[in-house]
């Protein structure tokens, strides 16, 4: 194992004097050396910076706000096909209307309709795993963040699998 970071390392990995020049663009390069550093220049560090909870909570309120942007814009672009595609089976339903269809006609109608739906349901479960991916990026986002803080502050960061046993 490695020898923790001093605070002279930290402030020239940082690229500043001391830690009451520590920016916002800084604190992710700060937090990620976090769980690296002597527990007592983490704590200086923090003494330091009092905002750096503050701009962690920020920052995560700025992931979510991108999160939620791209769920908005996911949710628009899948309705649009949606849409679209309702409306392809709409003219489709509309032309099997024709009494004078042969059966050959019919059928090609009615499999270019299953297709769409086919399709639908493609894209419905495309929809799903981005929702579950974008869950799983935020979710880990803020994981890192708190275990970090946690780390830096002292606290026990290590989940041991007897520990789940024991919930069970």
């Amino acid at each position: 194992m490695s020898r923790p970071l001093t605070e002279q390392k930290v402030l020239r990995k940082l690229d500043i004097e001391d830690f009451r020049h520590l920016t916002k663009d800084k604190v992710i390069t700060m937090a990620s050396m976090l769980d690296k550093m002597d527990p007592e220049v983490a704590k200086k560090a923090l003494e330091q910076f009092p905002e750096f909870s503050n701009t962690a909570k920020e920052m995560l309120v700025g992931y979510k706000d991108t999160l939620d942007k791209g769920l908005e814009s996911n949710t628009e672009s899948v309705q649009s096909y949606y849409d679209s595609c309702k409306s392809i089976i709409e003219v489709l339903q509309k032309q099997l209307e024709d009494e004078n269809l042969l059966f050959e006609e019919r059928k090609y109608i009615i499999d270019k309709m299953f297709e769409i739906s086919k399709m639908m349901d493609e894209k419905d479960s495309e929809n799903k795993k981005f929702i579950a991916t974008m869950v799983v990026v935020g979710a880990t986002a803020v994981g890192i963040i708190t275990a970090v803080l946690a780390s830096a502050l002292g606290g026990n960061t290590k989940i041991e699998t007897n520990d789940i046993d024991k919930l069970a």
